[in-house]
Order: C-alpha cells, then sequence, then structure tokens
C-alpha cells in the first residue's frame, strides 16, 4: 500500500514538472493553439456535415473543413489588405505632394490646422505660444515613430502570418482527432459521464456565443460609422467602415482606433461642425454598441447576468487581452456549472445516510 502510494506520488510530481517545462516550450505558441480551439468548435457542426458526405473519413474530411476555413478568413482577409494598402498609398502621395506644395511637412501640418486654431483662438490667447516653432521640433519626432512603426508593422505581419499558419495546422488535428483527445481527456476526470458532458457543452455555447457576439458588434459598429461618413460626404466609407468592423475585437481602443483618426482628420481640414458632430455620435452610440450588444447575445445563451458577464469580459482582457474576450465568459460559465454539479453532490451525499438507513 505504502509502495502504491510513494508510486502515485512520484509520478504526479513528475507530472507537474513536465506539465511545467510544457508550459515554458509551448507558451509562445498557446495563443494560436486557443484560436485553433475556438475555431474548432464553433465550426464542429459544419465539419460534423462534411464528416457524414465523406463516409466518415476523417482525415479527408479534417482537410476540406480546414481548406474550407481558410477560403472564408483568408480570402477576405486578403482582399481588404489590398484594399487597406490601395488607400494609404492614396493618402501617401495626397501628403507628399501637399507636402511639397507648402514647402515641407511643418508647413503642411501649420495649413491644415489654420481653420481650427483660428476656431480655438475665439476662446485661446495663441500668441504666446510659438506654434512653428513647436511643430518644426517635432517633425524629426514623428518621423523616427512612422519609422519605428512601419517595422512594427512589418514583424507584427510576419508574427500573424506564422500565427494563422500554426492555428489552421492545430485545426486540421483538432477536426481529425479533437472528438477522441475530448473523451480521454474527460475519462481522466472524477466525474459522470453527464457532469463531464455539461461542462464541455457549457464551454462549447459560450465559445459559440460569443463569437456570435463579436461579430455581431463588429457588423453593428462597421455600419454605425459607415453610415454616418457616408452622410458627412467622407471618401472610402466603405472601407473605413470594414475596418471598423475588425477594430472592434481589439481590446479597449476597438473602433476608436479607426473613428478617433477620421474626427482629428476632419478638425484639421476645417469642418469643425462635422468633426464634432462624428466625435459625439461615435462616443454616444458607436462606442455603447459594445457594452450593450455582446453581453445581451453572449449572457442569453449561456445563461449569466450582464453584469457579471461585463466584469468577466473586461476583467478577462485586461489579464488576458485579446484571448480574455472568450477565457473571461468561459471561466465564468464553467464557474457556475462546477457550482451547480457541487452543490448536486452536496445534496446526493446529505441523502446519501438517510438511505442507508431505511
Amino acid at each position: 500500500m505504502n509502495s502504491k502510494r510513494a508510486t502515485i506520488i512520484f509520478l504526479s510530481v513528475l507530472l507537474l514538472i513536465a506539465l511545467g517545462l510544457t508550459f515554458v516550450i509551448t507558451r509562445s505558441f498557446l495563443e494560436p493553439f486557443a484560436f485553433a480551439i475556438i475555431l474548432a468548435v464553433v465550426f464542429y457542426p459544419m465539419h460534423e456535415r462534411i464528416l457524414q458526405r465523406n463516409h466518415r473519413r476523417p482525415g479527408r474530411s479534417a482537410l476540406l473543413s480546414t481548406l474550407l476555413l481558410v477560403l472564408l478568413f483568408g480570402v477576405p482577409s486578403f482582399i481588404i489588405a489590398v484594399l487597406a494598402a490601395n488607400e494609404a498609398l492614396v493618402a501617401a502621395h495626397y501628403l507628399g505632394r501637399r507636402s511639397v506644395e507648402e514647402g515641407g511637412f511643418a508647413s503642411l501640418v501649420m495649413s491644415l490646422a489654420k481653420g481650427p486654431l483660428s476656431y480655438v483662438g475665439r476662446w485661446v490667447d495663441l500668441s504666446k505660444y510659438d506654434l512653428n516653432a513647436m511643430i518644426s521640433a517635432n517633425t524629426q519626432k514623428v518621423s523616427v515613430w512612422l519609422v519605428g512603426f512601419g517595422a512594427n508593422v512589418l514583424s507584427g505581419i510576419a508574427r500573424f502570418i506564422l500565427d494563422a499558419l500554426i492555428t489552421f495546422v492545430v485545426v486540421f488535428f483538432l477536426f481529425r482527432d479533437g472528438a477522441q483527445w475530448a473523451y480521454r481527456a474527460g475519462a481522466l476526470l472524477p466525474l459522470s459521464r453527464e457532469q463531464v458532458a455539461r461542462l464541455y457543452r457549457n464551454i462549447s455555447d459560450t465559445i459559440i456565443a460569443n463569437v456570435y457576439g463579436i461579430l455581431s458588434v463588429g457588423v453593428a459598429q462597421g455600419v454605425l460609422l459607415g453610415v454616418a461618413l457616408r452622410f458627412l460626404g467622407m471618401q472610402s466609407a466603405l472601407l473605413l467602415g470594414l475596418a471598423t468592423g475588425f477594430a472592434s475585437i481589439i481590446p479597449v481602443v476597438g473602433s476608436a482606433l479607426v473613428w478617433i483618426p477620421v474626427v482629428i482628420y476632419l478638425l484639421l481640414t476645417g469642418s469643425i461642425a462635422k468633426g464634432l458632430f462624428l466625435l459625439v455620435y461615435c462616443v454616444v452610440i458607436v462606442s455603447t454598441v459594445d457594452n450593450i450588444l455582446r453581453p445581451w447575445i453572449v449572457g442569453g445563451r449561456v445563461e449569466l447576468h450582464p453584469l457579471v458577464l461585463l466584469f468577466f469580459i473586461f476583467g478577462g482582457v485586461e489579464a488576458f487581452g485579446f484571448l480574455g474576450l472568450f477565457l473571461g465568459p468561459v471561466v465564468a460559465s464553467v464557474l457556475v456549472a462546477l457550482f451547480d454539479i457541487l452543490r448536486e453532490e452536496l445534496k446526493e451525499a446529505k441523502t446519501l445516510p438517510a438511505t442507508d438507513g431505511t
């Protein structure tokens, strides 16, 4: 008996050490692996239909499902990237031409800021500030920042491509072997089949509902901003609306990453009324969609109170970044399920002595 206990303790210690080393080795790939799990859970019903049509051939079906996901996400991303690059080139050519016409970048900035400065000068005495000297002194800093920003963008694109490749490779194996892995993991837990199935169901429902929430918020914010920009007569309203939809998934900043530069552009070019209208519209309507729509959609599916869900979403984002949008609600859902299972076990344990006595 003592030998058996020592063996279990020894194996448990070795397992903890191995898990720690596994985390150290694979932690740089945890994000693409987590995204692969999310994609596999959301699109597993689609994979099941493909599997049935392929006469339950797991390898071929997993390959077809993965290729379908690549087309579903890769082609739109490529098209949007090309459109965004084209718009960026047009903007760069425009700024370069205006900079030459105005006699330099600092002069261009002063020319663009002339309207807003004259508006602000009605209430603030700007004569005491040497704005030309301030802009000239910071022009070099802006140039250095732009160079560094460009380098970070290029490195980020390379990292994104690598993570995407890893994600789709993991998705393939999850489609092919994920059901067996989930069954084996559940068999290791000291829970009944029904309890394991409940945990899996809660995790799956939470992930799917959160994806629906993210997509709905992105579509809503993109449409709202695109309509407003079209109403204001802005060019590239469609592209900016698409960019807003993608930016809405970025933690903390979200759609503000798109509409704040547009507001600044309108103010600098003298469109004060349009800039102020867009600022109020985005703060009051566009930005509040996330706080209303996401908890309503996610909470309705996973049966969580919207306030609890909101805290777990923001707390998850603060702790884990973008992944926190998924991990926060999953943790909340699992926590509720575990409390329910524990309450049922305690209730059953209380009834056992009375049953044995009869």
